[in-house]
């Protein structure tokens, strides 16, 4: 681009700082000055370098800015880079092209050429340029003052967001930690409310099954025996309903855990059909039972919850089945290796259900309508028990159902193969009860009722049995320092003293007394409640109502006397099996366990001095199936109850008590193997 010399000049007056210039000199300058080009984006004026140029915009514009700040737009006719014709050190802005522009340069050498030699002149364009220096420099700090206000109030508006935040944040840790705590609460309030409600009904309802199994026994008159099934099948129906409750809480709460066991599917079976039998027949129902033959006869699993699932199901077809039959079927659909695939199947000819109805049958307390509900009874529970107990299994279940037709439900379980076999029917072992011949036992029981109960089945099932009974805790206390006796039957909530009081009371005696074996009998059976009692000292648990066999059996664990089984020697059945009848393997066996547990023992000791939580339960852990390789059940359950306690957060207080009882068990385990290594 070529722009004649007189145009120039005439652009140079228009500037304040030329206006001061004669016609000559404007031409001069004119003549010396240079056009430049320049593209968008590109630099003209570079921060921190020195200029030596002063530029006029003819076309175009441009920006000052420092980096990405942006302190002024100039458009045509602007000029920048004044004092470069006086001073030629660095600026402390840049200038970019915005657009393609057009530029008048007037480089220092030029300006002196043209205007040097005239001072007057020189001097003229310094005070303007002062004038014009002191303006942008007003302007250039009034906008820095409005970008620090700016940037004040941003930073105090986001200081502010932040507090907000933080305080909202705060806010909701505390909100979170008291729904914690609110949880925690409403969990221990849970927990002592299904112990009491478990006490409550079971208490009176202990009184009613164990009277009325004891009026069965007497003989009653063919009339006097209809009212009582009456009212054995009532009492079973309430403690079904309310065992249901338990588990669903459990269940809910993720505290139920499976046993894992051997177990013979047969006999849980034979259990399921001898349970409904009497109920199928009133009905006039047929209840058939089909097993497959192919099926081990051993498998490991949980014998307690597979029967509580086979029987809510089975049960409920018998329920809501009118004529007709139920059929309760198991096959093996597989085997591989040791795992067998297993269906189960319990088919009716009931009620049945619509499509809307099957899809909420397996959710808690809901039936199929309100008429079912008011027709049949039942709260809800037990398929939502059932469905959860199955995927604790790691199995699943389905159902078809069709309305007026009859439902079918499928359960898929994965069993593995057990080791030994084990007879887990609950029969009672006469021989049993004449081991404890002569025992001497007291009751601590503050409900009249159940002590009649307790005493007449005692009475009827061990000869010569010799039983006293007090009301309280503080009434067991005394007497046991009155008299001499083998047992104690303790119950837990009793008015004065209760029996953990009572038991740690006890603990507290000088010996023999503080060694008295005691077993609580009480009608809360949940875990926590259990664990109390083992915490407080006792030696073992029976849930009220009972049956003959748990009573009998409990009392052999720690009745003394040579003929009675120690609780913590090895169970003579258990190491049978386990050698196949050979002394030398016996011996290897018990050998093994001797030195597992002498190990074992003082490294617990340490970790219990060194507060080392994680430690003990290791330690623990392993220890226990060794426990239960030789039939030491009750020390099993002790350790199970100690890493229990470890693995649910107690605290680390509350664990030595348990864990000192355990090592007492395991010290005596080791007196007690020595004597059948070394007789």
């Amino acid at each position: 681009m070529t722009i004649n010399t007189a145009t120039l000049a005439e652009q140079l007056r228009r500037m304040e700082m030329f206006s001061v210039l004669p016609e000559p000199v404007l031409q001069e300058l004119a003549r010396k000055s240079t056009i430049v080009h320049a593209d968008a984006g590109e630099v003209i004026f570079h921060k921190n370098q020195p200029a030596r140029s002063l530029y006029l915009i003819l076309s175009g514009s441009a920006k000052v800015h420092d980096n990405d700040y942006t302190v002024a737009d100039m458009q045509e006719g602007a000029c920048f880079g004044e004092l470069a014709l006086l001073d030629e050190g660095p600026r402390s802005m840049s200038v970019t092209a915005t657009v393609p522009t057009i530029l008048l340069r007037i480089d220092r050498s030029a300006f002196f050429d043209a205007v040097g030699q005239t001072p007057e002149l020189l001097q003229k364009i310094v005070s303007v340029l002062t004038r014009r220096l002191r303006f942008q420099t007003e302007q250039t700090l009034e906008e820095l003052r409005r970008r620090e206000v700016e940037l004040t109030g941003l930073v105090e508006e986001r200081t502010a967001e932040l507090m907000r935040q933080k305080e909202k944040a705060e806010q909701e840790a505390r909100e979170a930690e008291f729904q914690r705590r609110r949880a925690e609460q409403s969990e221990r309030s849970e927990q002592q409310f299904l112990a009491n409600m478990s006490h409550e009904i079971r208490t009176p309802m202990n009184a009613v099954i164990g009277m009325t199994k004891l009026l069965l026994q007497k003989e009653p008159r063919e009339n006097q025996l209809r009212y009582l099934h009456g009212i054995q099948q009532s009492s079973e129906a309430l403690l079904v309903i309310l065992n249901d409750i338990l588990d669903i809480s459990k269940v809910q709460a993720g505290r139920m855990e499976l046993e894992w066991t051997a177990l013979q599917l047969a006999t849980i079976l034979e259990n399921v059909r001898a349970t409904l039998q009497f109920r199928a027949e009133e009905k006039g129902l047929a209840l058939n039972i089909q097993y497959d033959p192919a099926i081990p006869p051993s498998l490991c699993g949980d014998p307690v919850r597979l029967q509580q699932i086979l029987l809510n199901l089975a049960g409920n077809a018998v329920k809501f089945t009118e004529k007709g039959e139920v059929n309760l079927m198991v096959r093996l659909d597989e085997q591989q290796g040791r795992r067998c695939q297993l269906h189960f199947e319990v088919r009716d000819t009931g009620i049945g259900m619509s499509p809307e109805q099957l899809a909420v049958v397996f959710e808690s307390f809901r039936q199929a309508s309100g008429e079912t509900t008011r027709k049949y009874g039942g709260t809800g529970l037990g398929l939502s028990i059932s469905k959860q107990l199955t995927e604790l299994f790691g199995g699943r279940i389905e159902v078809e159902s069709s309305p007026g037709v009859g439902s079918v439900f499928h359960v898929y379980l994965s069993l593995d193969i057990a080791d030994v076999e084990t007879d887990s029917s609950a029969t009672l072992d006469p021989s049993a009860a004449e081991a404890l011949r002569g025992l001497r036992i007291l009751v601590a029981e503050d409900n009249a009722l159940n002590r009649l109960v307790a005493e007449e089945t005692l009475e009827m099932l061990i000869p010569e049995v010799r039983i006293v009974n007090v009301e309280n805790g503080q009434e067991a206390l005394e007497a046991v320092q009155r008299e001499s006796f083998d047992v104690v039957l303790m119950d837990v909530s009793m008015p004065v003293m209760d029996g953990l009081q009572a038991t740690r009371a006890i603990r507290a005696l000088p010996s023999p007394i503080c060694n008295l074996p005691i077993i609580a009998f009480t009608a809360s059976v949940t875990k926590n409640e259990i664990n109390n009692c083992l915490v407080a000292g006792m030696n073992g648990c029976i849930p009220k109502p009972f049956q003959d066999a748990e009573l009998i059996g409990a009392l052999l664990a720690v009745a003394p006397g040579s003929s009675r089984t120690s609780s913590n020697a090895p169970n003579p059945a258990v190491l049978n099996r386990l050698a196949g009848g050979k002394p030398e393997r016996l011996r290897k066996y018990l050998q093994m366990y001797l030195d597992a547990v002498g190990t074992s023992i003082p490294k617990i000791e340490l970790a219990l001095e060194a507060g080392e939580r994680e430690n003990l339960h290791r330690l623990v852990h392993t220890l226990k199936p060794q426990l239960k390789l030789i039939g030491l059940d009750e020390t099993a359950a002790l350790a199970q109850t100690l890493e229990t306690q470890i693995l649910e957060g107690a605290t680390w207080e509350s664990l030595p008590p348990l864990a000192d009882s355990l090592l007492t068990a395991l010290r005596q385990s080791i007196t007690d193997v020595g004597q059948m290594l070394d007789p």
